[in-house]
């Protein structure tokens, strides 16, 4: 196979994973890479699958923060987190989390804290229970400023 066919091969690859999800360009690089191609031919599928409007930034960080808030119920700091973890800037980051309703979020927040309540409520009262719940909701991505105002 030439290397045209190999870049071929792989923008059509490409293409389908994206059209199944959105999809970072770190995802698509890290993949790309695990398949063994080059850096010239990850710069050309790359091109070409944003020409194509196949992969797109925004609207990545969009679905990623709308999924991670409604689906999973993330607090602001492991969207952030994850969004980190996939070379997002800061600035689109900053963006993206300003449209998270603060409503929605002090919802979750309470939601988990119910769950967890719950989960030890054969546990006495005390500063061990109310450690446990603290640790928990930050893994959750909550700040320790809204978590202490709700526990």
């Amino acid at each position: 196979m030439t290397l045209d066919g190999v870049a071929h091969r792989l923008i059509i690859e490409m293409e389908r994973f994206c059209a199944y999800q959105e999809r970072s360009a770190f995802e698509i690089k890290t993949k790309l890479y695990r398949k063994g191609a080059t850096e010239a031919q990850v710069e050309l599928v790359l091109t070409h699958l944003i020409s194509s409007s196949f992969l797109n930034e925004a609207r990545f960080v969009e679905a990623f923060v709308q999924g991670k808030s409604r689906i999973k119920q993330w607090g602001a700091q492991r969207i952030k987190s994850g969004l980190i973890s996939h070379h997002i800037s800061e600035t689109v980051i900053n963006r993206a989390l300003s449209s998270l309703s603060k409503t929605e979020n002090h919802a979750h927040l309470r939601r988990w804290l119910e769950k967890k309540q719950s989960s030890l409520k054969n546990e006495a009262e005390g500063p061990k229970k109310r450690a446990k719940i603290i640790r928990f909701l930050l893994s959750k991505g909550f700040s320790l400023d809204e978590i202490l105002k709700e526990v």
